[in-house]
């Protein structure tokens, strides 16, 4: 542990993850460059409305939670795959150190919402070191 004290940090993006990153679509590459820059933009976004300016997180449990506005069936696997585009650019802002199992623990979610929406908290986790 670095001994600094972190807040949670909670971004709200107000869309669902790019389906584009779903292990089952079948895209062109520029399609999903192009997702994924759509992505990245929407986290830089909300960081920016929270005024996220501390430094990297070493040890984080990320809560991720999908809004969803209707009960048609979803696959979990499909989604955790769909939102690797949103933890990169948490890396890439500098909010995460890292995001490999030695950094940070993952916990998902389904919430029902007016409008398909991804909710994304990070607070710091006490990761046994070893």
């Amino acid at each position: 542990t670095t001994g600094l004290e972190y807040p949670m940090l909670e971004i709200v993006i107000p869309s669902l993850p790019p389906a584009e990153f779903s292990p089952n679509a079948r895209v062109h590459w520029a399609a999903r460059g192009k997702a994924a820059n759509q992505a990245y933009d929407e986290v830089i976004i909300a960081l920016h409305q929270q005024g996220w300016c501390g430094p990297p997180i070493h040890a984080a449990l990320i809560h991720v939670s999908w809004g969803v506005k209707d009960k048609r069936r979803r696959d979990t696997d499909n989604f955790v795959a769909r939102t690797k585009p949103y933890i990169d650019q948490l890396v890439k802002s500098g909010v995460l150190a890292d995001d490999d199992r030695f950094h940070v623990r993952y916990r998902y979610g389904w919430h029902e919402s007016k409008t398909g929406e991804t909710v994304i908290k990070i607070e710091p986790d006490p990761i046994e070191e070893g």
